[in-house]
């Protein structure tokens, strides 16, 4: 009787696993009670807090520091400087100095001291968005409330604070 030699191709070889392997197999098993790690890792946080630094100077420079060719408007004898932040602009009064007046109804989330991402979005957000409103505004208006540093803002005729978009009362939420 012919005797019978049986091939085996090497895909069909049944491997034996290594202790290396048998670790991996281990930590998988045990990984996935586990909660997955945040993809917000510190590096990654000081990455994107650096990012909001080096875009807040180059949207302002993209938007305008004041008001390009707007004809200023001052019933109090204001002249606007600068936008500060999201609800602040830094106003030189003939009466008295240079000050920060916040603008009324406008209210915006700190970018540098922000609790998240989210809130340092939309302070970054509310502040292009004042800039960019004063830029392109025909006629600004400012009527000043001095022992508040508070100033009614008005572009073209409406007041700026209903022309830049609200946030959310608590975005980290």
């Amino acid at each position: 009787m012919p005797r019978v030699t049986h091939l085996t191709s090497p895909a069909s070889v049944r491997r034996i696993p290594s202790p290396g392997d048998l670790g991996n197999l281990r930590r998988s098993i045990a990984q996935e009670g586990r909660r997955r790690r945040s993809r917000w890792t510190t590096p990654r946080m000081m990455l994107a807090a650096l990012v909001m630094l080096i875009l807040a100077p180059v949207a302002g420079a993209i938007a305008g520091v004041t008001g390009g060719s707007a004809a200023v408007i001052s019933t109090s004898g204001c002249q606007l400087l600068s936008v500060v932040d999201g609800n602040t602009v830094e106003l030189s009064c003939v009466d008295h100095e240079v000050r920060h007046h916040h603008v009324m109804g406008l209210s915006s989330p700190p970018v540098l001291g922000a609790r998240c991402l989210a809130e340092a979005w939309w302070g970054l957000r509310a502040h292009i968005s004042l800039r960019a409103q004063v830029w392109q505004a025909e006629t600004l208006a400012f009527v000043e409330e001095p022992r508040a540093h508070l100033v009614l803002m008005l572009a073209d005729g409406i007041p700026v604070h209903r022309l830049v978009p609200t946030p959310p009362s608590d975005p980290c939420a």
